[in-house]
């Protein structure tokens, strides 16, 4: 069963939960545990996680704010497809694809829950879902997404492969501008000017001295 901790919540938290729901939805959410006739969706705080960076094969710890008439918590954890993923620890029960925690006459109270994420490379980001449950089949939905960050491995490797690409394409531009000047000195050399200025010098020379 999910750890209980005592947590008395501010009270502009409280009038919120009240306040801050979206229009109910008639849902008929069911399962082999429970159905819902209604299901809201709170702007309050809700489900909080240790950690919003999602790694796979990790430990989560989770909690989920719970008032007076809450009479369960559900949690379940879904990638990009909507499928469940990962597994629950210590639940009561399993319930509408995730697992169920009962609450008993507990008031201002924090549900605590751990998830373990799945040990693939395939899911780089995670929804947690929370639905708090009340008497006459209704719940109030709170999520969060886990997402990967960028790892600085990957961004050097990255970087690295840029400046690298940079610097071959100066080396091959230096030799290229490198053999164009040679080329046009060695024409310039081997021009016919050239040759004409060489036989007119070798003419007056020899008229010098002979």
């Amino acid at each position: 069963m999910a750890g209980l901790h005592s947590m008395l919540l501010p009270l502009g938290l409280l009038l919120c939960l009240g306040l801050q729901l979206s229009a109910a939805t008639s849902a008929n959410y069911s399962d082999n545990c429970m159905v819902f006739d209604e299901i809201f969706t709170t702007t309050s705080p809700g489900i909080r996680v240790n950690s919003d960076t999602y790694e796979r094969s990790t430990v989560y710890t989770v909690w989920v704010p719970v008032s007076n008439g809450v009479i369960s918590v559900i949690l379940r954890a879904v990638d990009k497809n909507n499928s469940t993923v990962g597994s629950w620890q210590g639940a009561d029960e399993p319930c509408n694809g995730g697992s169920l925690y009962h609450v008993k006459n507990l008031q201002n109270m924090l549900v605590q829950a751990h998830w373990v994420a799945p040990n693939s490379e395939n899911i780089t980001e995670v929804e947690l879902q929370a639905f708090t449950v009340y008497p006459h089949n209704r719940a109030m939905l709170s999520s969060l997404k886990l997402n990967s960050k960028v790892t600085t491995t990957t961004l050097t490797s990255k970087i690295a492969k840029t400046v690298t690409s940079s610097v071959s394409t100066s080396k091959s531009t230096t030799h290229s501008t490198t053999t164009t000047t040679r080329s046009l000195a060695h024409r310039a050399v081997n021009s016919p000017i050239t040759d004409t200025i060489s036989i007119l010098l070798a003419f007056l020379i020899g008229k010098l001295f002979f």
